[in-house]
């Protein structure tokens, strides 16, 4: 069988115009992406009256507009707004507040350190990730011990934190395994090797992954079982905020 290859160098271009709410937009694209690009525009003008005119129409020869500057009133072509798209954009990255200089280990992974929250109630972030790195300490680490990054939430609005969090950059002891699995959300670890001072990257999930949505607070909790205490240095350890949210252009 032959596979077809779609030509790029052929376009479809048409002007949508939605009478109903007077917004228009230029569609342009090839031939096999056409139709994806009409079934967007149904959806964002479901059940309302549009049409696609060819953006090379031109006034008639002689016309004239008298009449509508005499009644006050323009074509209607001339008066309907743009169609917004809307895109996902980025806020610029932001440090979390949390001190994990010389942080000790922790076998049951119960004992770390919680950082300042992060308040979602002015941005309204639809989504964002932390991005995270934790570098051992000067003395070995026992090979395939895991460093974890954990996000907690507020219970309530006032705002009530599970256990022993308090949304702020302090040292913290879960009381129980049970609670850590329970009320805390694993957002990402890393297994470390037996070499000193390795700082480690570690991908999370998103907070939408998460949590299913972004917390309107939130906090991170991090412990390790590495055998030593995390590296002294407090600059080669990160972890870094950028938010998502969407924008109409």
């Amino acid at each position: 069988m032959v596979a077809v290859v779609p030509d790029a160098r052929v376009r479809l271009d048409l002007d949508a115009y939605c009478h109903t709410c007077q917004h228009r937009h230029r569609l342009g694209r090839t031939p096999q992406d056409f139709t994806a690009e009409l079934w967007e525009w149904e959806a964002k003008h479901h059940d309302h009256e549009f049409e696609f005119l060819s953006p090379r129409r031109q006034l008639p020869p002689r016309f004239d507009d008298r009449p509508y500057q005499q009644a006050g009133a323009s074509p209607w072509w001339l008066t309907y707004a743009e169609n917004a798209n809307v895109k996902i954009a980025y806020a610029a990255s932001a440090a979390l507040t949390i001190t994990l200089a010389s942080l000790a280990t922790s076998a049951t992974f119960l004992v770390g350190r919680e950082s300042t929250a992060i308040v979602n109630t002015t941005d309204l972030y639809i989504d964002g990730r932390i991005m995270v790195k934790i570098t051992t300490g000067a003395s070995a680490p026992t090979v395939d011990t895991e460093i974890r990054v954990y996000g907690v939430q507020p219970l309530d609005d006032t705002p009530t934190w599970p256990d022993t969090m308090t949304g702020s950059d302090a040292g913290r002891t879960v009381t129980n395994a049970y609670i850590l699995d329970s009320a805390f959300i694993l957002l990402g670890n890393t297994a470390v090797s037996a070499a000193t001072a390795v700082g480690y990257p570690i991908r999370t999930l998103t907070l939408a992954e998460a949590f299913g949505f972004v917390p309107k607070r939130f906090s991170v909790f991090v412990t390790h079982n590495t055998g030593q205490n995390l590296h002294a240095t407090g600059s080669l350890h990160s972890l870094v905020y950028i938010g998502a949210y969407l924008t109409s252009i």
